[in-house]
């Protein structure tokens, strides 16, 4: 009896092991399917989500697999921690996907080995909420790239905590930045943004170690501490823009930076002391700009161990005779067209002396007894004589 009690029993653990065997294997199997609705290259080791009827990101890829396309589709959210199970995702690009919106904090979380994040032509998708990009912990350097996708709005701590990004592209539409939208950002090589028609202060907030930040094609006041505790970056540009007015401070709070420049802009006021507090500040560049009001030298005064300010187009005044004491400025900078195009200095000279200089100036060209040589006044009183004694003479003989 107790045999057969013992047979049975070990039949039945045969049978188990036999169920889970084949569940393991079937699990395996589903594992390295092509998730449904979806296209599997095994040559490119990329799945391929295409189509109005795919609502919903995979939850899973097949082994091996590093490259991810969401084309064509409906998906409207991408979710916190939609790529959970995808730890060897690479890539990861949304192309042509009108309908997505959102994207949640923590959606990339977890992603060691991504290196590449893009949006292309995601028209409903207008705005980056705060920690949309965070808990990455990407350990390879990552781009992230927007392109003809209307951001309008960045808002603070999207990226925080982000790490070791080779590049991130944002070409926005009417972009506004909220106050720490690019904060606690550690190692990014290119910042590039366009489309800004709104800077808060404080975008940079604890961030450090840019190689180079690009503003282009946008138009937009800088307020004060602008890039207040931005560190250790190599270039700041700010390239064919509209900027109405740089505020006091503007700059402030930069620190250890190479080159600030400001290139082919339209400009209107430089207010006073606009560069003054950067520190560790290598050159100040303002070049081929138009200038509205540059009405003082404190608008260009900073710790720079170089400034060039050169073939910048001005609104020329008579409050701007402090160029002409810088040297070489005033001659290669220009006034505009109503004054001709003519060099600073030539303006100068023009158009801004005072009375009191007028004056001098064509009193200086007039003869006095002073002018004359003592040779001369000789000479003068000689022929007043030969003068006077014949018209006596002639008088006496009639």
């Amino acid at each position: 009896m107790n045999l057969f009690s013992d047979v049975q029993k070990f039949n039945i653990f045969i049978w188990k092991l036999l169920i889970l065997f084949h569940f393991l294997k079937y699990s395996n199997a589903l594992r390295d399917t092509c998730p449904m609705g979806c296209q599997c290259d095994e040559d490119k080791q990329q799945v391929t989500c295409e189509g109005q009827q795919v609502v919903t990101l995979p939850d899973r890829l097949p082994s091996g697999y590093e490259s991810l396309v969401i084309r064509n589709s409906s998906v409207r959210t991408i979710e916190k921690n939609s790529f959970r199970k995808m730890e060897k995702l690479m890539q990861i690009e949304f192309e042509n996907n009108p309908n997505l919106g959102t994207i949640e904090k923590l959606a990339f979380k977890g992603l060691k080995k991504i290196r590449l994040i893009k949006f292309t032509t995601c028209p409903g998708l207008t705005e980056l909420q705060k920690n949309a990009f965070s808990g990455i912990q990407n350990q390879m350097g990552l781009k992230i790239i927007f392109e003809k996708t209307p951001i309008h709005r960045i808002d603070g701590h999207t990226f925080r905590n982000a790490q070791n990004i080779r590049e991130l592209t944002i070409s926005g539409e009417e972009l506004a930045l909220s106050r720490h939208c690019f904060a606690n950002i550690n190692q990014l090589d290119f910042l590039t943004v366009s489309g800004v028609v709104l800077i808060e202060p404080e975008i940079f907030t604890n961030s450090t170690r840019f190689h180079v930040v690009h503003f282009k094609n946008s138009q937009f006041d800088i307020p004060p501490s602008t890039f207040s505790t931005l560190s250790h970056t190599s270039h700041l540009l700010i390239e064919h823009s509209k900027v109405p007015s740089i505020a006091p401070d503007a700059f402030s709070g930069l620190t250890t930076i190479q080159v600030i420049e400001l290139h082919a802009c339209q400009l209107g006021t430089i207010s006073a002391r606009a560069f003054a507090n950067v520190e560790n500040l290598g050159e100040l560049k303002i070049l081929r700009n138009t200038i509205g009001d540059l009405d003082t030298s404190e608008s260009i005064m900073s710790r720079a161990l170089k400034t060039r300010i050169e073939e910048n187009t001005l609104e020329c005044s008579c409050g701007m005779k402090w160029m002409t004491s810088v040297e070489e400025m005033s001659d290669i900078n220009f006034c505009s067209t109503t004054a001709s195009f003519r060099s600073i200095r030539s303006f100068i000279k023009a158009k801004c002396l005072n009375p009191s200089q007028e004056i001098s100036r064509k009193t200086n060209h007039l003869p006095s007894i002073s002018s004359f040589s003592s040779s001369s006044i000789v000479n003068f009183y000689f022929l007043s004589l030969v003068w006077y004694f014949s018209v006596r003479f002639f008088v006496f003989r009639i």
